[in-house]
């Protein structure tokens, strides 16, 4: 048996164990405007935010916080991508 029927299921979706701590990487703009996304939309939650890298006119920022569940990472990509200042959210 390989390494990889240990981390995948059976639809081959990666098995990851909720709760955990998962990194969103931002790409947009403005970093203000990108910082005020992220407080909007994970209110009083903990998380990290750093700027990652700044290429010509865009920056990336990683985004780290623990999510409960898949739903509750889902909601948050979702959030946060609708939001106009974010151009990427991966």
């Amino acid at each position: 048996m390989t390494t990889e029927k240990f981390i995948t299921d059976l639809n081959n979706k990666p098995l990851i164990l909720y709760p955990c701590e998962w990194n969103y990487r931002i790409i947009g703009t403005d970093h203000g405007e990108i910082e005020l996304a992220v407080r909007e939309t994970l209110g009083d939650t903990e998380y990290v935010f750093e700027k990652a890298n700044v290429k010509g006119k865009f920056s990336s920022f990683s985004l780290t916080l623990t999510v409960r569940n898949e739903s509750h990472r889902n909601e948050i990509y979702a959030a946060l991508g609708q939001h106009p200042a974010v151009r990427i959210i991966m």
